[in-house]
């Protein structure tokens, strides 16, 4: 129970403290009492709504980036060479980036270019009306959280292009986090199949994930869902076909967790 009513307790008051820092770190920006004509900005303002289409056309510009990730992570794989089966990362891992990144970066980084195209005015305007809802500086706030939280999590998401699990006929590779290179494992060597069945006890309920260890004359072990994301069992053609091609026998073993 203290489970269940815990996030709803403390989620607020993290959300009260982090604005309380916000305006302490960050307080608004002096604002001028006036302008000149000739201070004003050139360029004629812009159609309403135009300011906050390119918000939203860049936010889902980078929330795009998701398919490019995912395709950079089957490139990876298919430069190895061909195989008969390839299972690649799992897709959550590149839904982080995207999604940080189009909440993040698409207000500040067109905040900062209406200022440079000289269309101060306009800038100023989203910005107080930003500041006046939060009671801080937004633009910085939001220039720090782009590069300090997004700019993390690009570099942790690129290191996990690698990962993969391809069979082909005479071998398994296994790509791995952060590393340029892949494990290979020759099926020939291959000594031992055994498919395990895990029970992992999830308070009262148990929560059952089945996966295959292959074992190899070096003495390395491999396991069928070795890419998997930890809380599912190994695929049914990923484990069919490490049968067929190593040709053994599997050893059946049980296991809780």
């Amino acid at each position: 129970m203290l489970a269940a009513w815990l996030p709803r307790f403390l989620v607020p008051i993290a959300v009260a403290l982090a604005f309380a820092l916000f305006r302490r770190m960050a307080p608004p920006r002096a604002r001028m009492a006036g302008h000149r004509y000739d201070d004003s900005q050139t360029p004629e303002p812009l159609a309403p709504g135009v300011i906050g289409g390119a918000m939203w056309s860049l936010g889902i510009a980078l929330a795009m980036l998701y398919f490019v990730l995912r395709g950079a992570n089957h490139l990876w794989a298919s430069l190895e060479g061909p195989s008969l089966l390839t299972q690649y990362a799992p897709q959550v891992f590149w839904c982080f980036l995207p999604g940080f990144a189009a909440v993040s970066i698409p207000w500040p980084l067109t905040v900062w270019y209406l200022r440079r195209v000289g269309r101060w005015e306009e800038a100023d305007s989203v910005q107080d009306s930003s500041d006046n809802q939060g009671g801080f500086d937004s633009f910085r706030i939001m220039k720090w959280l782009s590069i300090g939280v997004v700019g993390p999590i690009a570099v942790l998401t690129l290191l996990a292009v690698p990962i993969h699990l391809s069979i082909t006929d005479s071998e398994v590779r296994v790509g791995h986090y952060a590393s340029f290179r892949p494990d290979i494992f020759p099926l020939k060597d291959a000594r031992s199949l055994t498919i395990v069945d895990v029970h992992e006890m999830q308070g009262n309920r148990s929560h059952e994930t089945k996966d295959v260890i292959v074992g190899f004359a070096d003495g390395r072990h491999l396991r069928g869902n070795q890419v998997g994301d930890g809380g599912t069992s190994v695929r049914n053609d990923v484990m069919q076909l490490l049968i067929d091609k190593t040709g053994l026998t599997p050893r059946y073993s049980s296991t809780t967790e």
